[in-house]
């Protein structure tokens, strides 16, 4: 049974030579809801295929020019149109014609003169059964996509979150055994390894969960009014901590106060996503700022660092899931490859975009554009 609303969302393309047939085909598909289009020969519902969406062609078999098998024939052999059923209008009721009908890649017939209710029971069946298929199909990417990320939640587990938690279990260990004296050179490089370890152990977990989360649908966008300029201000300081190992030194140039309409959580994850990644391709003595200015219309923020730089070739990787790709920073950082996905899943979830462009050997400049928030 089909619903009301799936008829309505429903085209029909009903292609005859006959002008009467149309009228009648016609007036009988939209008394039941259906929106229609007309076509009297082959040239005229190819030209409405190429512009307008259809969900099934009801065709008439014996028209001049090119006939309706033929036609049939053609449009079958374009990927877009392999799936969109035709139901084929024939007076022609010997076994050859209709097999011919199936093999040109027809769905169904309706013989001539036919009769009102057949007519729309065939089309409903049909129309019930592409939408089926589609969202069968829609189903199945979903599970796809469901398997690709369980898969890349198992691969970041298995490679980038056990090998930090057995080095950081060997370092403790070491100092437990007491095989070196506190407050020596070597025992304070392994308490900072320790440190440096955790930190990005934790930052690749908080990524791992906000990816998971996104991915499965289960992350909601809570938006109001934020000030991005405070948010900035606290990325930078939660990141004081890895700059200074780096002796990196961390900017602010925003005079004004950068109001946009969008998720707190979402946004200062994108922020310390940011500035975490120009910390960890930055060398030491470098330099990293956030900068921003408002429009009449747009908020823009530029997170800029004097880095090693992006090469060419992997710019256009940079948002895309490729699996596990990842680079690591000028001190042998590591990452999980998630960083950029996030931030750019967040900011268009908060009609925003990001933008990259970057020198090798100079740095790069990430720039975020929101519309600016009325107060």
């Amino acid at each position: 049974m089909i619903r009301k609303e799936d008829k309505q969302r429903s085209s029909v393309l009903v292609v005859d030579d006959n002008k009467d047939n149309l009228k009648v085909v016609s007036n009988f598909l939209k008394n039941e809801g259906y929106k229609i289009a007309l076509a009297i020969n082959a040239d005229d519902a190819g030209q409405i295929l190429e512009g307008n969406r259809m969900d099934l062609i009801l065709l008439d078999v014996m028209m001049p020019g090119t006939d309706g098998f033929t036609f049939c024939r053609q449009i079958k052999q374009e990927e877009r149109f392999a799936d969109l059923p035709v139901i084929f209008l024939t007076a022609k009721t010997d076994t050859s014609d209709l097999v011919e009908g199936f093999e040109a890649g027809g769905v169904d017939y309706i013989t001539k003169p036919f009769q009102k209710q057949e007519l729309i029971a065939r089309v409903n069946n049909h129309i019930a059964l592409s939408i089926a298929k589609k969202q069968i199909q829609e189903q199945a990417e979903e599970i796809k996509k469901i398997n690709r990320t369980k898969d890349r939640l198992y691969s970041i587990i298995a490679h980038d979150i056990k090998s930090p938690f057995s080095n950081i279990s060997m370092l403790i260990s070491t100092l437990a055994e007491g095989y070196l004296e506190p407050g020596s050179e070597e025992y304070e490089e392994i308490l900072q390894s320790i440190n440096r370890s955790t930190q990005e152990t934790y930052t690749l977990l908080e990524n791992l969960l906000q990816w998971t989360r996104s991915q499965t649908g289960d992350l909601e966008v809570n938006a109001e009014v934020l000030d991005l300029s405070e948010l900035a201000a606290r990325a930078l300081r939660f990141m004081e901590t890895n700059a200074g190992n780096k002796k990196i030194t961390l900017e602010q140039q925003i005079e004004d106060s950068l109001p946009v309409f969008a998720d707190r959580n979402m946004m200062q994850s994108v922020l310390q996503n940011l500035v975490g990644n120009a910390i960890k391709f930055t060398p030491e003595g470098g330099k990293v700022t956030i900068g921003g200015h408002v429009d009449k219309k747009k908020v823009m923020l530029t997170v800029t660092d004097t880095g090693v730089g992006i090469p060419e070739e992997n710019m256009k990787k940079l948002f895309v899931d490729q699996g596990q790709l990842t680079t690591r920073g000028t001190h042998d950082e590591k990452g999980s490859g998630l960083g950029l996905l996030l931030v750019q899943n967040f900011v268009q979830q908060n009609n925003g975009k990001v933008e990259a462009e970057s020198k090798s050997g100079e740095g790069t400049i990430f720039t975020l554009t929101f519309p600016k928030a009325k107060l």
